[in-house]
């Protein structure tokens, strides 16, 4: 009797995939948007140097935070929505501040659309457009 209940554990074990959530590194490599400069509003580029981010779930499979890295805090919190293929899709915020992710395309797009609208014309607030490619990141190791 042991045996069989030993067996049955050992195939339900094996039946049973592992749930593990992925994170992602993701780096900004073009941006644009526009700028307030001499007057009037003119097309800008930005640095990337910062628009570098981290991709994780945020304690349930549910959700997923994205993370300027440098900074404490998430800048979205975003609800995973799967593909038929099985690959990750994030849309995170808005159109007026927004993040979006494919896991299958390993590509991200990071908006902030509410600065011309907003803020008026002064530089406190420029509109941007990012686009980058994210790699998965692989935990080796225990953590204690």
């Amino acid at each position: 009797m042991r045996r069989l209940i030993l067996i049955v554990c050992v195939l339900f074990a094996w039946g049973v995939r592992e749930t593990r959530a992925d994170s992602f590194l993701c780096v900004g490599q073009l941006a644009t948007g526009f700028d307030w400069l001499d007057g009037r509003w003119t097309v800008s580029r930005f640095d990337l140097a910062d628009k570098i981010f981290v991709l994780e779930p945020s304690g349930s499979l549910r959700d997923y935070t994205v993370t300027q890295l440098g900074h404490q805090a998430p800048s979205h919190y975003c609800p995973v929505q799967k593909r038929a293929d099985s690959t990750l899709l994030l849309i995170c915020g808005g159109l007026a501040n927004g993040f979006t992710f494919s896991s299958k395309t390993l590509r991200f797009q990071e908006n902030y659309g509410i600065g011309f609208t907003n803020a008026g014309d002064s530089r406190a607030n420029t509109p941007h457009l990012v686009i980058g490619k994210c790699t998965k990141l692989t935990l080796r190791g225990a953590v204690n």
